[in-house]
Order: C-alpha cells, then sequence, then structure tokens
C-alpha cells in the first residue's frame, strides 16, 4: 500500500515539476526582453532550446529525466529605410543619354530577407520616352541582433545554425548599420551553434548592449535616360523614386522620396558681320568688337578694297555644344581670300575662344584649326578643337572667327 500511496504523489509532484520546468536558454538576451518585443529584438534563426529536468526517487537512489525542445525565431519583416542619393546633372548628346542614381537600402528587420526593387518616373519636363530602370530588381539584406557580450569592435550575436562564413547573412565586406554608427564588417566567426561574432573594421563609439539590430545596408543603383528633347537649349528633368518591397511579405513596402536629374541642352547660333578696312563707313545692324564696329547690313565696297568679316558663334542654351566647326563659303568670283594680315603679317585667320584669348592661324591644312580650299574656309573651334576636329563652346560663351577679302578688280 505503501508503494501504491506513493506512485500517485510522485506522480502529481512530477506533474507540478514538468509544470514548473527550468527552462535553460542559449539567448541571455531573452531573460531581460518582455513577451511584447521579444520578436522584434531576437535574431532570426537564433535557436531558443528549453531544457527540462526531472528529478525522482524510484526506491533505489535519486534518478534524474531530461526532456529538451528547440525553437527556431522566426523573420519579422520589416519596412527597410531608403535615402535618396545626389541629384546628377549632364550635358544632353542623345535620347540615350544616361545618368546613374543611388539609393541607400538599410534592413530593419530581425533577420535577412530579399527585397524586390521598382523604380518610376514621377515627373519629367522637356522630354518624351524618358526611362527609369533598376540595375538590379532584387535586393538581399543580411540583419541579426546582440546578444550580450559585445565589444566596441567585435559584435556578438546569435549563431544561425550553419557555419558557412556567413551569419544572417552578414560576412566580410558587408556595410553595417549599428544603432547609428555605419561599420564595414572585417571579418566572421560563423559557428554553427550558440553564438557568432562579427568583427569590425573600426571600432564604434560603445560597445552595444543586448538587442541591438546589426543591419546590413546596400546601395540600389537606377539607369536614367532623358528620352527625347523637346526644346533644344532647354533643360530635360527627370524626377524619380523606387519602391522596395519585402519578398517575404509584399504587405511590407516603402517607396522612396524622389531625386530630380537634369540633362542640359546647348544650341548655338551663328551671325555674320562685315566693315570695309579700306574706305570706313557705317552701315545698320551695328556689332561692336574690340573697340572696332562691324556691320549686318549696308556696307559698300569697290574693287580692289579689303573687307574684314567677323562670324560670331554663341551658345544660348543651358548646356555646351560639341563638335563646333565654323565653316564660311566665300564668293571667289567676286573676292579672294586675303594672306598675311594678321600677327604682324605672319597669320591669315584670327580665333577668339571663350576667354577672348586670340589665335592667329594659317590658311593651310594640318597645321592649326583652320584650313582654307577655296572657296571653303574651315575653322575647328571651341575648347579641344584640333586640326581636324571641333571641341565644345560652354553655355553662355562665343567664339569668332575673323578675317579678310580683297574685292576682285
Amino acid at each position: 500500500m505503501k508503494y501504491s500511496i506513493e506512485i500517485p504523489v510522485r506522480a502529481k509532484d512530477m506533474k507540478r515539476n514538468i509544470n514548473n520546468f527550468i527552462v535553460l536558454l542559449t539567448l541571455p538576451l531573452l531573460l531581460a526582453l518582455s513577451a511584447g518585443n521579444a520578436l522584434a529584438n531576437v535574431a532570426a534563426n537564433a535557436r531558443i532550446i528549453n531544457n527540462a529536468t526531472l528529478s525522482y526517487n524510484d526506491g533505489t537512489g535519486t534518478r534524474t529525466a531530461t526532456a529538451s525542445v528547440t525553437v527556431t525565431v522566426a523573420l519579422v519583416p520589416a519596412i527597410p529605410i531608403v535615402t535618396p542619393g545626389p541629384p546628377q546633372t549632364t550635358s544632353y548628346g542623345g535620347s540615350s543619354t544616361l545618368q546613374t542614381n543611388s539609393f541607400t537600402v538599410t534592413a530593419t528587420a530581425n533577420g535577412p530577407d530579399t527585397y524586390g526593387i521598382t523604380s518610376a518616373i514621377t515627373a519629367s519636363t522637356n522630354t518624351t520616352s524618358p526611362s527609369v530602370t533598376p540595375q538590379s530588381s532584387t535586393l538581399f539584406l543580411g540583419a541579426t541582433v546582440t546578444v550580450s557580450g559585445s565589444s566596441a569592435s567585435s559584435i556578438v550575436v546569435p549563431s544561425d545554425g550553419t557555419s558557412d562564413n556567413f551569419v544572417n547573412g552578414i560576412q566580410a565586406g558587408s556595410t553595417v548599420v549599428i544603432g547609428a554608427e555605419t561599420r564595414t564588417v572585417q571579418s566572421v566567426v560563423d559557428n554553427a551553434s550558440g553564438t557568432s561574432i562579427i568583427n569590425l573594421t573600426s571600432a564604434l563609439s560603445s560597445a552595444p548592449s543586448a538587442g541591438v539590430v546589426v543591419a546590413e545596408q546596400k546601395t540600389v543603383l537606377v539607369n536614367v535616360t532623358a528620352g527625347n528633347i523637346g526644346t533644344p537649349g532647354t533643360n530635360i528633368t527627370v524626377t524619380k523614386n523606387i519602391t522596395v518591397t519585402s519578398t517575404t511579405n509584399s504587405g511590407i513596402t516603402v517607396t522612396s522620396g524622389t531625386v530630380t536629374d537634369t540633362y542640359t541642352s546647348g544650341t548655338a547660333t551663328l551671325v555674320k558681320y562685315v566693315r570695309n578696312v579700306t574706305t570706313p563707313a557705317a552701315g545698320t545692324g551695328v556689332y561692336s568688337y574690340n573697340s572696332t564696329n562691324y556691320y549686318s547690313s549696308g556696307i559698300t565696297a569697290k574693287p580692289g578694297e579689303t573687307l574684314e568679316y567677323i562670324l560670331v558663334a554663341t551658345n544660348s542654351g543651358t548646356g555646351p555644344v560639341t563638335s563646333a566647326v565654323v565653316t564660311d563659303s566665300l564668293p571667289t568670283t567676286y573676292v579672294a581670300l586675303k594672306t598675311g594680315v594678321y600677327s604682324s603679317g605672319t597669320r591669315d585667320i584670327t580665333y577668339i575662344n571663350e576667354s577672348g584669348i586670340a589665335s592667329y592661324l594659317t590658311q593651310g591644312g594640318g597645321d592649326d584649326q583652320a584650313t582654307y580650299a577655296s572657296p571653303t574656309l574651315t575653322v575647328y573651334v571651341g575648347t579641344g578643337a584640333s586640326s581636324s576636329s571641333g571641341g565644345s563652346i560652354a553655355a553662355g560663351a562665343t567664339v569668332r572667327v575673323l578675317y579678310q577679302v580683297t574685292v576682285n578688280p
């Protein structure tokens, strides 16, 4: 009867012991967390191991029985932080003119997640058919959460259950944000169980406490093309954003702020004026350069007299024009190019660049920026011009070409 009585008593004790077992956790952090924020402050893939012990006497002595169960912490998807990069500006060179924008994306989840990336144009001016395309349609971001024992440069985190040189997607070379500080990962001590260590290339201002997210940060690049310009000489603008969506939970999504890119556009004009050098006289449409007046009309000349022409090329657009070449077809039935009239009688043509600096050129080909092959005078102008190719004229800049002719007798 004693034995039969002790059995239910011991059974009752056993039940009480099981109901009140001591849970041994591999993550000390769990002891400090409230039930309300545990999921947000425990790393995904961390293993919660509960060990229970039954102590009893079987009549021959004290015996123990143990039981264990492992729970893997699940990913809690969270909206990442997306920061737009700086705007870009370049000169328009056709509909496919490319610029590249950057958007910085920082994880906030408790573990690794993959995100879909889309982009959209929110506004544009002076263009049709611009385009925006992310360089990649998906983005993987690692993340974990600290446990106790970290130093300022060695961050202790839960193991993710495998040993593959990644801890929840974070590896050597990853950029991570811990608190408000951004660091580069130098190396990872990746243990299959227990805890792992993330070593930083430079120390934090202080060691993080338990429960701090270690968030990977990456840059998303978006290609932007200008499209077809509406009005040459006027800027194109293209404004765009990106949307980042968790592939684990499509309800976790965020759209960034916008970035506006500018494509400048040049448009050039060429105006021609003349003066009678031999017999100065006023005409109409005056243009004054270097204290000398030239005219767009109203000038007369007699056979044998000398005329001087000035060609004025101006970029009135918002961006540079390139491959700039001035050509002039001389009416050789009536005039002949006069040589040796500039630079103390040694040069045939004068070129005034964007800075107002004069260069004196010859009519022969290949030795400088000017060539005369009757009846055509060719002068390669602009910054970077050579004897065979034109250069660029900046927005608002002007270049000039001067030459003289003699009226045929």
